[in-house]
């Protein structure tokens, strides 16, 4: 969302639905959105910001510059909202205040289908799981590497796996498509690859 620092809405700027489309860049809220999701992001207050809240706010950078930045909140105290990414290990160094704060996130937008981003307590839990999910996987997931890693079942699987490549205001998108369904994403711009379960065992990240 880098790219549309300039466009977002002020406090007087959201227009008749109340609502600010942003494209969802970065890969810090990783598992709860993907890059090429949609943001819909409504105004909110300070005060009406909830602990499990995913917003919207302006991070300001050491060089002078603003990063817009979206994360879920994990407390409100006296000195700002504490915040963190759903994929990241540690909360944000500073707390956020009422003149940086831009708006809540209400919606997310994927391949056409919308669906609310939960807040408050399901939000919370929902952020709980994700970490717990991260610390377990390096524990968990080695039967699962060491099928990946040997090869079996890249003799034994072959779907036809069909690649779309798009042009869209990001740059070139590469889409794996197996019976009319996504399976990965591939953004050579932003050397991010997307791989959908069990398709990995069998995709590898382009280069």
């Amino acid at each position: 969302m880098i790219d549309l620092a300039a466009n977002l809405p002020g406090r007087h700027g959201w227009g008749e639905t109340g609502l600010v489309a942003c494209p969802y860049r970065g890969s810090s809220m990783s598992g709860t959105f993907r890059p090429g999701d949609i943001l819909r992001v409504s105004p909110a207050s300070l005060e009406a910001v909830r602990a499990g809240d995913v917003i919207l706010f302006a991070h300001p950078r050491p060089e002078g510059q603003v990063l817009p930045v979206v994360h879920r909140v994990r407390a409100c105290t006296a000195a700002g909202l504490i915040t963190q990414g759903d994929g990241c290990p540690a909360p944000d160094s500073a707390p956020v205040r009422a003149e940086e704060l831009i708006g809540r996130v209400s919606f997310v937008e994927r391949q056409g289908r919308v669906r609310r981003v939960w807040g408050g307590r399901v939000g919370q839990m929902w952020a709980a799981w994700r970490r717990l999910r991260r610390h377990l996987t390096p524990w968990l997931g080695w039967p699962y590497r060491a099928l990946r890693s040997g090869g079996l079942v890249r003799r034994l699987w072959r779907p036809d796996v069909a690649q779309i490549h798009l042009t869209t205001a990001n740059g070139p998108l590469i889409k794996y498509v197996h019976r009319r369904r996504t399976v990965a994403t591939w953004s050579p711009q932003d050397g991010y690859f997307w791989c959908r379960k069990p398709y990995d065992l069998i995709l590898d990240r382009p280069g």
